[in-house]
């Protein structure tokens, strides 16, 4: 019963919000009902998951004492009030932030244990395109929208997405693959993490492939069990483990994969660095 209640108090929040959306929308409610509403269902939330809050703090300090480091941690202990998707999106954006003021303002070369693998990506070209025209975009929209809530609400957005978009960026550059104590830590920015720990490596080979439709980020072939981590549409170095394990994605976990093919700058320095581990 105790695990059903918690369930349904983290959908109850995000299902209601997007419930009094519907009504406002068809004038069934005004919106100043509805905001007291939401602050009201709110209230009412905090009041009852106040232990839950607590719980977060509890579990965020055990994964850290764990190793996780401070956004995979912050996951972890958001799952106590939120689905792991929705928690998962909510780290995520202090995270993009933050790899965008990384990027802007502390620039340094990557640690001994850090491999970069961004020099392919089309990602730095993408944004000054986007930087180019989105103030089109936002003059077009002035010009042609008349009602003034709109066109706040989509020079929101359109800030929005450049700062998200601009954060994606930014983690290909700030978060390089890691050679931790246990493990090696694959990274595709913030769209796709795993972190393999050294005996599960059965293999280690410097080999070019293409990933499947060319794409990049996080791409499964559910036929050979395999997942791509591509820059360029292409990886460098693939690793075959022991034992199948899942890698992260944005939103959810893959299937469980004995291959996992990366992108890498430097692969023959990376794969020389596994074997030595492994």
């Amino acid at each position: 019963m105790t695990k059903v209640l918690e369930r349904t108090l983290k959908w109850l929040l995000p299902v209601l919000i997007v419930v009094e959306i519907v009504l406002v929308w068809t004038g069934w409610l005004d919106l100043g009902t509805a905001v007291g509403m939401t602050v009201a269902i709110e209230v009412l939330l905090v009041l009852v998951a106040g232990r839950q809050l607590f719980v977060v703090v509890r579990r965020y300090r055990r994964q850290r004492t764990a190793g996780l480091d401070v956004w995979a941690a912050l996951e972890d202990g958001l799952t106590v009030l939120l689905p792991r998707p929705l928690a998962r999106i909510v780290a995520l954006e202090p995270r993009m932030i933050a790899c965008l003021f990384l990027w802007l303002f502390r620039r340094r070369r990557p640690d001994a244990g850090q491999f970069s693998y961004h020099r392919r990506s089309w990602g730095g070209a993408l944004l000054i395109l986007v930087l180019l025209t989105v103030p089109v975009e936002i003059f077009v929209v002035e010009l042609l929208v008349p009602w003034a809530w709109l066109r706040w609400l989509l020079l929101i957005a359109a800030i929005y997405g450049v700062l998200w978009f601009g954060g994606l960026i930014a983690s290909l550059k700030v978060l390089p693959h890691q050679l931790e104590a246990g493990g090696v830590r694959l990274r595709h920015g913030n769209v796709a993490e795993v972190l393999i720990p050294y005996h599960e490596i059965a293999n280690v080979e410097q080999q070019p492939l293409r990933a499947p439709g060319g794409r990049d980020g996080l791409v499964t072939d559910h036929n050979t069990g395999s997942a791509f981590l591509a820059v360029g549409g292409r990886t460098d170095i693939t690793l075959r483990l022991r034992t199948a394990r899942p890698v992260y994605g944005l939103l959810r976990p893959t299937p469980p994969v004995t291959t996992v093919h990366v992108a890498a700058d430097d692969p023959a320095h990376l794969a020389a660095a596994l074997r030595t581990r492994t």
